[in-house]
């Protein structure tokens, strides 16, 4: 069974508490870690974990930098297969200085191709060519074509950011996932517990706090939910 957890926020006794028969645990963003993430995790949790960045994750340089010891256990545009499920990761969230779009655009909307919109692009054209954390807890249009080339074999797809289902999310990531063809997406960032079903028959979760029941959601190799 693998076991998807919402945001922790700097708290990850409750997730140690939960995780013990999982085979595996993805963390949806806003991990926060105070010391070493595999650390926090301990020996029997961190060789298992997966995780994406969320918004918070470059508030302080040490939340960023607290995770670089599990760096290859980032799923950010990287796919996994666990227990016959194929999921991969979208971390950060939309900042208009850096992808310019809304809650209303859409893919066919948005260029892809365009050389400058790209982190590293953005990253060489600042003063000095000095990267930020907050380069890497946010969205950019090359995160979004990296997923596209996955088409067709992800099975699962998590998000800090929501899609259309949720008051605050964006089509965008919906129009990803229905043009990569996921079954499911899971989703954290507005520590709210819902499920939806957006256009195309996917299905949504939105898990809540990790501190709290809401925030974790099993899933068996049938993608179905552990009752």
């Amino acid at each position: 069974m693998i076991l998807f957890a919402g945001d922790c926020h700097g708290d990850f006794v409750p997730l140690i508490e939960e995780a013990g028969e999982a085979s595996a645990v993805v963390l949806l963003g806003d991990q926060e870690p105070m010391n070493d993430l595999a650390k926090e995790l301990g020996p029997g949790l961190a060789p298992k974990t997966l995780w994406i960045y969320g918004n918070h994750d470059s508030d302080y340089l040490c939340y960023f930098e607290n995770h670089a010891p599990m760096v290859h256990h980032n799923l950010h545009c990287r796919l996994v297969e666990i227990e016959g499920v194929r999921i991969a990761g979208l971390g950060g969230v939309f900042r208009a200085k850096k992808f310019e779009i809304d809650q209303t655009t859409r893919l066919d909307e948005v260029d892809l191709d365009c050389l400058q919109d790209t982190r590293e692009a953005w990253i060489t054209l600042r003063r000095g060519g000095r990267p930020y954390p907050a380069d890497y807890t946010s969205i950019f249009p090359d995160d979004i074509k990296s997923l596209l080339a996955l088409a067709g074999h992800v099975d699962v797809l998590v998000t800090h950011e929501a899609p259309e289902s949720h008051a605050l999310g964006y089509q965008l990531i919906g129009d990803l996932a229905r043009a990569m063809g996921v079954k499911m997406i899971i989703h954290g960032h507005h520590h709210e517990r819902y499920s939806a079903t957006i256009t195309d028959g996917i299905r949504v979760e939105d898990l809540g706090l990790a501190r709290t029941n809401e925030g974790f959601f099993w899933l068996d190799h049938g993608l179905g939910e552990r009752p």
